[in-house]
């Protein structure tokens, strides 16, 4: 399908018939979104990520903290 602008009528009868379609075939243009849009997916979870780590900086020692009494208790039950 050409770049071009599709109109909202256009949208409206895309929707239409993707509603009247098989479950198979709906699952097919499911996978075909997914794969195109993983990248931009991926960027605004990464930007969401990387938000919130702006808001709510740890330092290394804070994350020490929590950490080391939770490998303590995996270190003494042996896992």
């Amino acid at each position: 399908m050409p770049t071009e602008i599709i109109s909202n009528q256009e949208i409206t009868e895309i929707k239409e018939v993707i509603k009247n379609l098989p479950i198979e075939r709906k699952l097919e243009i499911l996978t075909l979104l997914e794969e195109e849009l993983f990248a931009v997916r991926f960027k605004a979870l990464l930007e969401e990520f990387r938000s919130s780590a702006r808001q709510y900086p740890l330092t290394l020692e804070e994350i020490t903290q929590q950490v080391e009494p939770i490998r303590q208790k995996r270190y003494e039950s042996g896992n």
